[in-house]
């Protein structure tokens, strides 16, 4: 399916690694130029010719403007908008720290808020008819587990977040889709924290999956670019679980050992 966004420009936020990076070379792929806006740049682009690597926080007023506003100047327009960044803690709801809360809710909500507002104004303001907006949640939005509560609640916000902007936005022919995650395995997509989950609690992630295998990056990718392309252009407000049937029974996680407080983006 090459060649199925020839001509569209998208805003991938976290994109440098992980399943950020996966979505965004899925895009040039198929043909899209990409802007990735994250923490710290990528060490290396899909094409250095189609792909704008910007270094900025999602959470902090002003980045997602002008990360819009940096891609209009190269290409004149943003079509898709893909929000991917955020911060990830494991910690206990009594050993979490006032900061490391809001860190999680500033990143994964406000700068989905944030980054979503500066697109569809641009969208807006161009008259654009086929935009795509594509939020990440999780599964642990609606199957929550111990020491990520910050994390959960914020995901759970994402997806309540796209079905209002969903409502606001379809009038003017914008969709707004969220892909919820199961357990992917990013190995070899990732340079930031490799070792995050240990061998046992990948092996318990495994069990609850009726596919019987670790979800890949490029399933996700897959899924953002199906929900971006003319396939899908009678969806908006819907939750797409790219999870192996894992929510589709029950399945609880216990805490990890010495759950330690981590941030990515």
């Amino acid at each position: 399916m090459s060649g199925r966004f020839d001509g569209k420009v998208a805003l991938v936020t976290g994109g440098a690694n992980g399943l950020g990076r996966a979505i965004a070379h899925a895009f040039v792929d198929e043909g899209a130029r990409v802007g990735i806006l994250d923490l710290e740049k990528p060490a290396t682009l899909a094409d250095a010719s189609r792909v704008i690597a910007i270094a900025g926080d999602v959470a902090h007023p002003g980045t997602a403007s002008e990360a819009v506003a940096q891609l209009v100047e190269r290409w004149g327009q943003v079509d898709i908008l893909v929000n991917n960044a955020g911060a990830y803690p494991d910690a206990m709801v009594v050993d979490m720290t006032l900061d490391q809360w809001r860190r999680v809710l500033d990143v994964n909500v406000t700068g989905t808020f944030l980054c979503s507002q500066a697109f569809a104004r641009h969208c807006l303001a161009r008259g654009a008819a086929d935009a795509r907006i594509v939020n990440i949640s999780s599964t642990s939005a609606r199957s929550p587990r111990a020491a990520g509560a910050a994390y959960c609640a914020s995901k759970a916000a994402i997806e309540t977040f796209s079905k209002t902007l969903a409502l606001e936005l379809g009038p003017h022919h914008i969709t707004v889709n969220v892909v919820a995650p199961g357990y992917i395995d990013v190995r070899g997509w990732s340079d930031r924290f490799p070792d995050r989950a240990s061998d046992e609690l990948r092996a318990a992630l495994v069990r609850g999956i009726p596919l019987g295998e670790a979800g890949h990056p490029t399933d996700i990718a897959q899924a953002v670019l199906f929900l971006c392309s003319d396939a899908a252009h009678h969806i908006t407000g819907a939750v797409l679980d790219v999870d192996g049937g894992a929510m589709a029974g029950r399945f609880n996680l216990p805490a990890p050992a010495g759950a330690r407080p981590s941030d990515a983006q």
